[in-house]
């Protein structure tokens, strides 16, 4: 009992280093015995524990959720998907109570997410550069010249897949985010600067997945991050006259470095521009027909759904699906919860998806908080302006390696005792 925080904390970190070699099931197996362990130490040892607005709508979700379930036709199948659910929801809370009683583990804990991002980073760059060959049909190569084939990176993750790896690392971002801002309010530059290099290879390697709805997710994060380095300069500095030129040239390089590599490479360019075609690109045309499917079952069951978990989906989706036109699942996280769960499990995870925004806000104008709540409560709000941005055009958050990434962060808020 004296050493379970520690046991529980080397399998916290068990988890997030399973994900990028292990297959599902052991992850999912490590994070049940790391829930198990901690509610083994809450219930020897009680400790004091307020259950927060944004977690009190997760359980209404969760609530939901069951109700689906056993609404559902398929009840065998959809409890298979549920318990997936029911370990990452157990997960996030036992996950809340351990940083809850253990504040110190934050600041290990991102540093652990940041070595692991960069490895991804560097498998993802040396498999781009390499030509790896592709694992399935990723790409549309009608009407593309050969230079304009973009060599997908898909790293270590399993099953390979280059946008499960742009979602992993996309949730990770956010972390390198906390480690750069954190060094420079403690007037540590070099190890900001060296945080910053990490970062810019975590973007290169989300590049060079050539995952489009990743693309996507950067016009939620980037915006939202200079909006709040802008809002914080000119409320503590007085305006971005006041920064030191040494800033503002490494983030000049930094931007034309980025934009000299996307302008120099003639396939992503070519990926680029495939958002746009709409149904003249296959992969688009294919999520438009999925989509189109989606919303017909989602019509016949707008309020308990089909039921959870892809297995479920897929026997129900044949029913709906246009010939050749086969899903593993909807491509949009919304539209996948409302079908799986109905409408109003839907609005439960807005509603706390909106809560943990709003705390999050609401702790970085408090002027009474420290600076590491700030900072954390910001890379929160990026992670999840990211995660979810990706995620309407993707059901990649619903593997384990995004999940419990993305749960883990926000659990950290908990440790601050934000109500």
């Amino acid at each position: 009992m004296e050493n379970i925080d520690s046991i529980n904390f080397l399998i916290l970190l068990s988890v997030l280093f399973s994900a990028i070699i292990f297959s599902s099931e052991i992850i999912g197996l490590l994070a049940l015995l790391f829930s198990v362990l901690v509610l083994f130490k809450k219930f020897f040892k009680s400790t004091e524990y307020n259950f927060s607005n944004y977690e009190k709508a997760l359980f209404i979700f969760f609530l939901i959720v069951t109700m689906s379930l056993f609404g559902s036709t398929l009840f065998k199948l959809s409890l298979h998907g549920y318990i997936k659910t029911v370990i990452y929801i157990l997960f996030f809370y036992c996950a809340n109570i351990f940083f809850n009683d253990n504040k110190n583990k934050i600041l290990p804990t991102i540093i652990f997410v940041c070595m692991l991002m960069s490895f991804e980073s560097i498998i993802a760059i040396i498999q781009n550069s390499s030509d790896v060959a592709e694992i399935s049909g990723w790409q549309d190569m009608s009407n593309i010249n050969p230079e304009e084939i973009i060599s997908r990176a898909y790293g270590t993750l399993k099953p390979y897949n280059p946008n499960l790896l742009a979602g992993y690392l996309l949730c990770g971002l956010s972390s390198f985010v906390f480690m750069i801002l954190k060094n420079i309010k403690k007037g540590k530059r070099k190890y900001a600067l060296g945080f910053l290099v990490l970062m810019f290879m975590n973007l290169i390697a989300i590049i060079d997945t050539g995952c489009r709805g990743a693309y996507l997710g950067f016009m939620f994060f980037f915006p939202i991050l200079f909006f709040a380095l802008i809002y914080h300069i000119k409320k503590t500095m007085g305006g971005l006259s006041n920064i030191k030129n040494r800033y503002k040239n490494i983030t000049f390089i930094g931007i034309i470095g980025l934009l000299l590599f996307v302008a120099t490479n003639p396939a992503l360019i070519k990926r680029v521009e495939s958002i746009f075609a709409l149904r003249a690109d296959s992969s688009i045309s294919f999520r438009l027909n999925v989509y189109e499917s989606v919303i017909k079952m989602f019509m016949d069951n707008p309020f308990l759904g089909i039921g959870v978990g892809n297995q479920n989906f897929r026997e129900i989706y044949g029913l709906y699906m246009k010939t050749g036109f086969d899903a593993l699942g909807s491509y949009c996280v919304p539209l996948e919860i409302a079908v799986e769960s109905g409408i109003f499990a839907l609005i439960a995870f807005i509603v706390f998806i909106a809560l943990v925004i709003k705390t999050c806000i609401k702790q970085c104008k408090d002027n009474t908080k420290e600076i590491d709540i700030k900072i954390l409560a910001l890379c929160v709000i990026l992670m999840i302006a990211a995660t979810m941005g990706h995620g309407l055009f993707d059901t990649i958050w619903f593997r384990p390696q995004v999940q419990l990434l993305f749960w883990t962060n926000i659990a950290m808020l908990k440790s601050y005792k934000l109500q």
